[in-house]
């Protein structure tokens, strides 16, 4: 299969389930990854091993390319993040560690995408890579403008003894550095482009062959979900509720980017969501 738009299947795919079958390994398989991180680098050798054989005898595996890029930032996950400076040094350093290990995340998401874009001559607004209307551009520039501070509202109060211990521990970030803002939004951009780009333009489009719109829209959202489990979390009381929001968030984002055609609107409003995030890493006291 060379391309995903002429065999789009409009909502649930209807093809027998020995059809359905192969994509919904493929999605399993990526999901154990970004379940258990160590086996990341050997789903994603296996993922592309068996995306150059189906190349070899001519066919470019549609399923297989849905599902590569998301293992490859998983793998990029597998590694240890760069932590910043503990005493807050980093915090409004544009080249602080955590900025610098998510850029690099963002560049292995798009090299992954655009390498396998070129393979197949498919176009990148395929995937969702364009500007999009007038108002989805506007409705991109309001979510930085009003999502960005209610995300980072959130992540002051989330830092609160309350609600913290059932998620990070309790903690409470530095916003007395009005520059940090930039490495923040550096790290948030870098994170969101290789996620926006791997799940809601890679596995969502590609596995529409296999699964369907609806079913390739669900596939990508859970595994999203599955991605933002880890230890990040001091408890398992945590875990359950925001695997649960990240599966209705991705698949949220799936229909904006269908109906829009491209990623802009979810990219931006991923990025807002995201800047609290650097905060934490780099700003952190306690």
């Amino acid at each position: 299969m060379s391309g995903a738009g002429s065999m789009r299947i409009e909502g649930w795919s209807r093809a027998p389930l020995s059809g359905r079958l192969p994509a919904i390994l493929l999605v399993g398989g990526v999901g154990l990854a970004a379940v258990v991180r160590e086996a990341a680098p050997y789903v994603f050798i296996g993922l592309l091993f068996g995306y150059l054989i189906s190349r070899r005898f001519g066919t470019r595996s549609t399923a297989i390319a849905a599902v590569l890029p998301a293992a490859a930032i998983l793998v990029w996950r597998s590694l240890p993040q760069a932590l910043a400076d503990p005493a807050g040094a980093d915090c409004a350093n544009v080249l602080a560690p955590p900025v610098v290990w998510r850029l690099l995340e963002g560049v292995v998401g798009l090299v992954a995408v655009a390498v396998l874009l070129f393979d197949r001559g498919s176009s990148p607004a395929l995937l969702g890579l364009r500007l999009g209307s007038r108002r989805v551009r506007l409705g991109a520039i309001l979510a930085l403008l009003i999502v960005g501070p209610i995300a980072l509202y959130a992540g002051s109060v989330l830092g609160d003894a309350r609600f913290a211990g059932t998620f990070f521990g309790a903690y409470s970030l530095d916003f007395s550095q009005p520059l940090a803002l930039l490495p923040a939004i550096l790290f948030a951009a870098s994170n969101a482009l290789a996620e926006e780009l791997s799940y809601r333009g890679a596995m969502r489009v590609w596995l529409a062959p296999s699964l369907g719109v609806v079913g390739a829209n669900v596939a990508q959202s859970i595994v999203f979900g599955l991605s933002h489990t880890g230890s990040d979390f001091v408890g398992l009381q945590g875990l359950l509720p925001t695997l649960v929001a990240m599966v209705v968030i991705g698949y949220a984002a799936g229909v904006i980017a269908r109906r829009t055609g491209s990623l802009l609107l979810p990219l931006a409003i991923h990025l807002a969501l995201d800047i609290p995030i650097f905060y934490y890493w780099a700003c952190r006291i306690g």
